[in-house]
């Protein structure tokens, strides 16, 4: 699904800024390839170190973490409505349980469920603070050309979540992708 097609199919959007930062690349935990639960449990050691760490460091993590692991790990998971898998590339994974899985997988105190069967707005209501709203691709576009390079934010569609990642080079619509029930992707915005 490209984002630019399915602004025809919703009428709105909803973002927000979840974390931001001046991003130095380190090696990604998924070239190592280790497993998905001893990348949950590396996650969740690292944030034990970095609760002493300026915000800056943490938003440089948390973007690492989503731009490259989940991504990797996640990228090819297969659609389903019901989907709610735990695992990436087993079972099958909707559009919110996929945002709000990896949030806890990530470290969050969430309640996934609730937040994953709820409408993407009342989703973000709950998870975001600094909350905007845009009712064409051109004003959401605009927005994210101001917003610092390394960025991620969660973004409702009227029936679709996900996240947009802003890297140096473009900025991505990343998600599980019910159209042809494609799963989870990540794709340029603009495309």
């Amino acid at each position: 699904m490209h984002l630019s097609q399915s602004i025809l199919l919703y009428t709105s959007l909803v973002i927000t800024a979840f974390v931001s930062g001046n991003y130095q690349n380190t090696q990604s935990t998924t070239y190592n390839k280790v497993t998905y639960d001893e990348f949950k449990k590396t996650v969740d050691r690292n944030k034990n170190l970095l609760i002493k760490n300026p915000t800056t460091d943490i938003g440089n993590y948390l973007f690492k973490l989503i731009d490259e692991d989940i991504y990797n790990y996640w990228a090819g998971t297969p659609w389903g409505f019901y989907g709610a898998t735990r695992q990436p590339k087993t079972g099958s994974i909707a559009c919110g349980y996929f945002v709000t899985n990896t949030l806890t997988d990530l470290g969050f105190k969430i309640d996934r469920v609730e937040l994953a069967e709820c409408r993407s707005g009342d989703m973000i209501k709950k998870l975001c603070v600094e909350i905007r709203s845009f009712y064409s691709l051109n004003k959401l576009n605009s927005y994210l050309a101001k917003q610092p390079v390394n960025s991620v934010f969660i973004i409702g569609l009227d029936f679709h979540t996900g996240y947009i990642v802003k890297t140096a080079t473009d900025s991505y619509f990343f998600h599980s992708n019910y159209i042809k029930k494609e799963g989870v992707i990540r794709e340029k915005i603009n495309s």
